[in-house]
């Protein structure tokens, strides 16, 4: 893969360019652009490459987010076909809202068929403001059960945001053995997948990209990640009424759940509590170098990046969004 760096305010102008030369309107352009830099800043594969490959536009009928409280502490938003990262951050601030005034929030969305992009990026706010943040998210089919050969699940990642003295500890994973556009990305640059992460369309094992995006993703951890996948699955789709396998529509659904520990205590020390657990794992042995926890390596990309106004990416996504932006 061929590399090149760039200021940071000018890849971010550069997104917003693009989004709007693909016919975003204003709100959502900033929406998907805040996500999407939010990832591209982490190295992440749910970044600017999903520009490239059209999942962060609108349905062509699409119609305006709609919010049904069904009681004090659970609500539904249907997307309306809006982008899937503008539902997202809705249903965000909704939950937060909810969180706020009730301790508790529970919000499921439906009706997107574009992508929520990296969901850290929402768990991460509920932290931010001394919540826990917990995120599913649903997704294209594309992965089989352990054992399985069919792609009857999402990727379906998880993310979880605990508030500390400091910064949020984000813990964000897809339950695949990769993501999906990690896949399109090594198809892209002609790269060979690692070893036990996809399976062609006849169950046996591939190292190639696109025999694999014809075939089935396999879950991490063999039959436990593979049991997470599937409840992961059952706590999205079906609870928000939206697509599952062997339905014709694509209809994806995100479940939000938010916890004020303040309201479980009865007083602010969860973030002391959890400083003084984490600062205890630090100082753990370890077999080479300092325990890492969660999100500590991508978060000192990201604040790298934002301290040098410069970030380095591939070249061709680069190129392909410059296209758009320029078009």
């Amino acid at each position: 893969m061929t590399t090149i760096t760039v200021a940071l305010d000018h890849l971010s102008e550069l997104v917003l360019q693009a989004l709007h030369r693909q016919g975003l309107n204003e709100s959502a352009q900033q929406a998907v652009h805040d996500v999407l830099m939010y990832a591209q800043k982490r190295n992440s594969s749910q970044g600017i490459i999903k520009i490239v490959e059209r999942t962060t536009l609108p349905d062509s009928d699409s119609r305006p987010v709609k919010i049904s409280q069904r009681c004090t502490a659970i609500a539904a938003v249907d997307g309306g076909g809006q982008p899937g990262m503008l539902v997202m951050q809705r249903a965000t601030g909704q939950a937060i809202e909810m969180v706020e005034s009730n301790g508790l929030a529970l919000v499921t969305t439906s009706n997107t068929r574009s992508s929520t992009g990296s969901i850290g990026f929402y768990a991460r706010q509920f932290a931010e403001r001394g919540y826990i943040g917990i995120v599913l998210a649903g997704s294209p089919k594309v992965m089989a059960l352990e054992g399985g050969i069919d792609p009857v699940l999402g990727t379906n990642p998880v993310a979880i945001a605990i508030p500390t003295g400091s910064s949020p500890l984000v813990l964000d994973m897809a339950t695949a053995a990769t993501t999906w556009f990690a896949v399109i990305n090594a198809r892209d640059n002609n790269h060979d997948l690692p070893d036990g992460v996809a399976i062609d369309k006849n169950g046996q094992p591939t190292l190639d990209a696109a025999t694999a995006l014809s075939g089935a993703l396999r879950t991490f951890g063999g039959a436990k990640g593979s049991g997470l996948a599937l409840m992961f699955e059952l706590l999205t789709a079906p609870l928000a009424g939206a697509s599952v396998f062997g339905d014709s529509k694509d209809n994806r659904a995100n479940t939000l759940i938010g916890i004020n520990p303040a309201a479980v205590l009865n007083d602010d020390s969860y973030p002391d509590n959890v400083d003084v657990l984490l600062n205890r794992i630090r100082q753990s042995r370890s077999e080479q170098g300092p325990v890492r926890l969660p999100g500590e390596h991508s978060d000192a990309v990201a604040e790298a990046c934002d301290k040098s106004n410069s970030i380095t990416l591939d070249a061709g996504v680069y190129n392909a969004v410059r296209a758009i932006a320029d078009s």
